[in-house]
């Protein structure tokens, strides 16, 4: 199992426990077994708060436009790249989405400091965009998923971006903040995606915090999805022909094309990270012949002029 390879691990656990609880960014007991409401609980009440207000359809001012994509911030005493994220998307005309894949902050502290920077930097007044957001295991250590309800207000979601045509892009949120969907989350994937079978959408998009695909321990029990549970989502993936799988948690960037889809785990956007990163998709008309492909990315270094303060 995996919590077994951390027993070695226990006395320093043990000891960095004694530290101040308001100040230590270590959750011993997290590291073994989630310290929030599990993740089928998290699932049903995410569903009580979706089946109240419906999903977001979300308006694009052109056929092509593009999403920014950040992940890992975790926000302590600085926030220069986040705010550098958040300015860039905001004066972006032709971005009407942003998304943040999770670990939003460092552990217990500062989620009013990450929170504000959304609202201390201005909406640009000649258009309208949003910032979806993920839960990362950060996100729920010491309990918090109670503080993340209180400003996201669901962890398991999907959102519809509509063009003035009338096309249609699929984003599918997914919650694995403890390294697995649980039973309900994953079955509520596979109807999802069988009703999207039958939707003229033109690009599926599927977002996580944990990544598929790396083999180490190094988080704990949330580090990767177990492979039983990859093998299925791969295998779901492609036989919905989802194009596109956005993940974080790792804070190094992987891309893998797989079975006719593209995964890519991106870089951390965390202050004490050097160089940072986000992420540009360009979504077009699958017969749009301005762009090299339908859905293309790029990766944007912030400068260090901002990384470094």
């Amino acid at each position: 199992m995996r919590k077994s390879s951390y027993l070695f691990l226990l006395p320093f656990f043990l000891l960095t426990s004694c530290a101040d609880p308001d100040t230590t960014d270590l959750d011993v007991a997290g590291l073994f077994s989630g310290q929030s409401e599990r993740t089928n609980v998290r699932f049903t009440q995410s569903m009580a708060y979706n089946d109240s207000v419906g999903y977001p359809v979300i308006a694009a001012s052109d056929e092509t436009y593009r999403v920014f994509v950040c992940t890992d911030t975790h926000i302590s005493d600085c926030r220069d790249n986040l705010e550098y994220f958040i300015s860039a998307y905001r004066q972006a005309l032709d971005c009407p989405l942003a998304l943040h894949l999770g670990d939003h902050i460092d552990a217990q502290t500062h989620w009013d400091f990450m929170d504000a920077a959304f609202t201390d930097i201005p909406a640009n007044p000649l258009k309208h965009d949003t910032c979806l957001h993920l839960v990362g295991n950060h996100d729920l250590y010491f309990g918090q998923w109670t503080t993340y309800r209180s400003l996201y207000r669901t962890g398991t979601y999907y959102a519809v971006v509509q063009t003035p045509s009338g096309a249609q892009d699929l984003f599918i949120v997914l919650d694995s903040g403890e390294g697995s969907l649980g039973s309900l989350q994953l079955a509520w994937l596979r109807q999802l995606l069988d009703w999207a079978d039958n939707q003229p959408f033109r690009h599926r998009i599927v977002c996580t915090h944990t990544h598929l695909f790396k083999p180490d321990a190094s988080q704990g029990h949330t580090s990767n999805f177990e492979l039983e549970e990859t093998y299925e989502l791969m295998s779901l993936f492609t036989r919905h022909q989802i194009e596109l799988f956005l993940s974080g948690h790792d804070h190094s960037r992987e891309v893998y094309n797989l079975n006719g889809v593209t995964y890519i785990v991106l870089d951390a956007l965390e202050q004490k990270g050097n160089p940072a990163f986000y992420l540009e998709l360009t979504l077009a008309p699958v017969a749009s012949s301005s762009v090299s492909s339908s859905l293309a990315y790029s990766f944007v270094s912030v400068p260090d002029s901002v990384s470094s303060h």
